[in-house]
């Protein structure tokens, strides 16, 4: 996992592989992503995050994304109906393929009406997530 922080700000996180191995520093942020992956039980929706040079469609789906709770899922239809934008369900997933904040934008918890939905990179880690959280059962 490589993650990028400027002050309190997390500026990137991205997955380097499906087991995540943090580098132990004493940022708040770290030791609640270690105990996320330990537990799963911690919100991460408390930092902020660099939404720079992302459209307000983009930021507005990132938003409603980071308030789903631990454990609860939307379909991507309901999160482009939160964001302001009913029907744009494929919009949605292709903002959430670019999730620069895996995790701390929880774009794992978004599925499809029928099925576990997409995820940048190896599904099995959606699938890992949403059972570390309770969103599946093991």
């Amino acid at each position: 996992m490589v993650l990028e922080l400027e002050g309190d700000v997390i500026k990137k996180l991205s997955f380097q592989s499906e087991k995540p191995n943090i580098r132990r520093t004493s940022s708040e942020v770290v030791k609640d992503l270690e105990e996320y992956f330990d537990t799963g039980k911690i919100d991460m929706s408390k930092y902020r995050t660099d939404l720079s040079g992302l459209t307000e469609f983009e930021k507005r789906v990132l938003k409603a994304t980071s308030d789903i709770p631990p454990g609860k899922t939307m379909a991507y239809s309901e999160v482009a109906k939160a964001a302001g934008n009913p029907g744009a369900a494929r919009a949605v997933g292709n903002v959430l393929a670019k999730n620069p904040f895996p995790v701390i934008i929880p774009c794992h918890r978004v599925v499809a009406k029928n099925s576990i939905g997409g995820f940048t990179g190896d599904i099995n880690v959606k699938i890992a997530l949403l059972k570390l959280e309770g969103a599946i059962k093991q």
